[in-house]
C-alpha cells in the first residue's frame, strides 16, 4: 500500500482508541477523585457488574463473561477487594470457593459511576436520532466480533 492511499484511508481503530479514550476520560472526570475514594474505570465496569447480580457471583463465572485472562481479572478483584469495594466470602459447602460480594462502599461508588456514565451517555448522543444509536451499537458489535475472530483468520493464513 502507497503511503499516500494510508493517510487518505479512515483507520477505524485509531478513531475507536480515541472516541473511547475521550469517553473514559469524561466519565472519570466526574467519578475518580471524590469522597467516595478512588477506582479506575475500567474496574468501575466490573464493579457495576458484580453489583448488578442476583445469583451468587464467582471468578471463574467472570472468565467466562468478559473473556477477560485469569491473570488480569485476578489483578482487576485484587484491585477490588484492597479498595474495600468487594469481598471474598467462603461458600458454606466449599470453602475453597469464594464468592464475591460488593461491599456498601462498592455499591456507593457504583452508584456514582453509574450516574456519570448516564450523564456523558446522555451528553455524548445529543443531536443523534434514537434510530442512529441503535445502528451504532450494531455496528460496533460486528466490528468487535470481527476484530475477535481476526486471530484466527490470521493463524489460517499463516498455516497456508
Amino acid at each position: 500500500m502507497k503511503t499516500e492511499e494510508f493517510d487518505k484511508s479512515v483507520h477505524l481503530g485509531f478513531m475507536f482508541d480515541c472516541a473511547s479514550r475521550e469517553i473514559r476520560n469524561a466519565v472519570s472526570r466526574g467519578v475518580i477523585d471524590t469522597t467516595q475514594g478512588q477506582c479506575n474505570m475500567k474496574y468501575g465496569w466490573l464493579l457495576g457488574y458484580l453489583k448488578r447480580q442476583e445469583d451468587p457471583i464467582f471468578q471463574k463465572d467472570l472468565e467466562k463473561k468478559f473473556h477477560l485472562p485469569k491473570s488480569t481479572l485476578a489483578d482487576m478483584i485484587q484491585y477490588l477487594e484492597k479498595s474495600g469495594y468487594i469481598e471474598k466470602v467462603a461458600v458454606d459447602t466449599d470453602a475453597r470457593k469464594k464468592q464475591i460480594v460488593v461491599t456498601e462502599a462498592g455499591r456507593k461508588f457504583t452508584e456514582l459511576a453509574e450516574s456519570q456514565i448516564m450523564e456523558v451517555d446522555n451528553y455524548i448522543t445529543q443531536g443523534i436520532p434514537q434510530e442512529q444509536v441503535e445502528l451504532l451499537v450494531e455496528v460496533l458489535e460486528k466490528l468487535r466480533k470481527n476484530a475477535a475472530e481476526y486471530k484466527s483468520y490470521i493463524k489460517l493464513q499463516k498455516e497456508e
